[in-house]
């Protein structure tokens, strides 16, 4: 199956055999809305993998639950955490950087995994869902192979003075 149909498709939380790792969203009570929003994003990249990171249509064509959010980040925003991102920087890295691909995901109470194979490389992926009010604090990325959990962390963490609408 291509990875478009795994994001359509896979959602299960199937997991491939090896070499993949788990990116685990908890606590979080608009859950559904950011899994929604990130595998939009994602699908909205893969079907315009022609279309330059610096295009301004991009701000049309991604979901706008990211989107209007992104816009209302400042520069102290970005500048004290740092794993927010410009929309333009977020495709380019994710067109160019990107060392994982979509397996599956599966939603829970309050949360969701999503499953890829490869690396997640979450410090240029993780804006789309961060930006969603989601707290790094209820992020992990857990490597499946060496069974290591990984937590974000950044020098301030915008929803904790910060609630994008």
């Amino acid at each position: 199956m291509t990875e478009q149909g795994n994001i359509q498709y896979n959602t299960k939380g199937e997991k491939p055999l090896k070499g993949y790792q788990i990116v685990r969203v908890r606590n979080v009570a608009h859950s559904k809305e950011v899994l929604d929003n990130f595998k939009n994003a994602v699908l909205t990249i893969l079907k315009n993998k022609n279309l330059n990171d610096e295009d301004p249509k991009w701000e049309q064509l991604l979901p706008q639950g990211i989107v209007n959010k992104i816009r209302q980040l400042d520069d102290n925003d970005k500048k004290y955490d740092e794993l927010l991102k410009s929309v333009n920087m977020s495709v380019y890295k994710f067109q160019k950087i990107r060392e994982w691909e979509w397996y599956s995901s599966v939603e829970t109470e309050k949360g969701f995994d999503i499953i890829v194979k490869g690396k997640f490389n979450a410090g240029q992926f993780i804006n789309f869902i961060h930006c969603q009010n989601v707290p790094l604090g209820d992020i992990r990325i857990i490597d499946a192979d060496k069974q290591e959990f990984y937590e974000l962390k950044t020098i301030k963490d915008y929803t904790s003075y910060k609630i994008l609408k």
